[in-house]
């Protein structure tokens, strides 16, 4: 079992949100049945965390046992989009106090300034906001509608002004590629500038809205342009990683992502990697769940997705601001250049991921 795992990546209610990004990864996962089933396409469904909600009973449970097991100081907590669940504020209330980082993913929709003034208080949260452009036409995979698209933007605009740890997640696609340095550029111009992560859109059905060949100069031309914008951007290796898998048409680069952070569902299901949910590894709620964690880091699976090149086409078409960690660990970045970033830059974070490094660096030595 892989010892000082740093984070854990918790989705809660992954069919149900307020949006329909037509790329999304849950409407193209067959991990479960309700996957196939595309429920993510269809109206949301409400709910509720309470004492004696379903929610209210499970994920606490789930949670304290992922901390008990690998004691991770990070919680990310992301859906579906969690705002839709009613009372969801007292169960991230908990969870500040339990963990060094809290990070939360949202489309920022229903993010209130009451929730910003709280998260403010709480000092450790860092909200991942998922927009593809400030423009309609680059967003429009996510928001279809322009008038929706404008109160999406009022909501993030109010995100970023709130002085909060942000971070903005931008799918590039056909659509949101050509808007890239405007994007950039508007980000740049907020009193609190964010940091911006530009990512591939992916899953088996990407080729329907991927960055085509004659769009890749943009990026290439972006990346070029990296001390213009280097104020809301992750290290400068980010974008060498970024323009090599367009290149190359694909990921050809080494991930270390799942020795550090696990997956986990809010009905219990564990997955070994928060980018592709591969396979189901066992349930948390179940009486087995302690045979389950021991099986983090030794299945066949983890061998293929740790391999020093991609095996599978999953990992061949992925690449998302969680490469930062895997740079990291192949010299690309140094440990400053990581934790420079508000999701990492706790000691005890810093520390966990250094020591998670030496032990690979004396495992590889060992097989040489």
């Amino acid at each position: 079992m892989i010892d000082g795992l740093i984070g854990n990546d918790l989705v809660v209610n992954e069919d149900s949100c307020n949006l329909s990004c037509t790329y999304c990864l849950t409407g193209q996962s067959n991990l479960k049945q309700a996957h196939s089933e595309q429920l993510i396409f269809r109206p949301p469904t409400r709910d509720r965390y309470e004492p004696e909600s379903l929610l209210g009973k499970q994920l606490p449970v789930i949670d304290s046992r992922i901390d008990a097991t690998f004691r991770v100081p990070l919680l990310k907590v992301t859906g579906g989009e969690i705002f839709l669940v009613a009372g969801v504020m007292e169960f991230l209330r908990a969870q500040a106090a339990e963990h060094e980082v809290l990070v939360i993913q949202t489309n920022g929709v229903l993010v209130r300034d009451a929730h910003l003034e709280e998260f403010a208080r709480w000092g450790n949260v860092v909200l991942q906001v998922s927009l593809d452009s400030h423009l309609h036409s680059g967003n429009s995979h996510r928001v279809a509608s322009a008038k929706l698209h404008v109160k999406v933007v009022e909501r993030v605009e109010a995100i970023l002004d709130s002085g909060l740890d942000v971070e903005i997640y931008g799918v590039l696609n056909d659509r949101s590629v050509g808007e890239l340095t405007a994007f950039a550029r508007w980000l740049a111009d907020r009193p609190t500038p964010p940091v911006f992560f530009p990512f591939p859109v992916r899953g088996p059905d990407s080729d329907q809205f991927a960055v085509r060949p004659d769009q890749i100069h943009h990026v290439e031309e972006f990346a070029a342009r990296y001390d213009e914008f280097a104020t809301v951007l992750p290290p400068r290796a980010y974008f060498d990683r970024l323009v090599s898998f367009y290149r190359e048409s694909g990921r050809t680069f080494r991930c270390h992502l799942p020795r550090m952070v696990i997956s986990t569902f809010s009905d219990g299901v564990v997955t070994p990697c928060p980018n592709i949910w591969f396979s189901n590894m066992g349930n948390l709620l179940e009486d087995d769940w302690e045979d389950t964690l021991s099986r983090v880091g030794e299945t066949g699976l983890y061998q293929a997705l740790l391999a020093d090149r991609p095996r599978l086409d999953a990992c061949r078409g992925c690449f998302t601001p969680w490469d930062t960690l895997s740079m990291y660990f192949d010299d690309e970045i140094t440990l400053d250049e990581l934790c420079s970033a508000p999701t990492y830059s706790p000691p005890a974070i810093r520390r966990l991921i250094a020591e998670s490094k030496r032990r690979y660096l004396a495992e590889e030595a060992g097989r040489r």
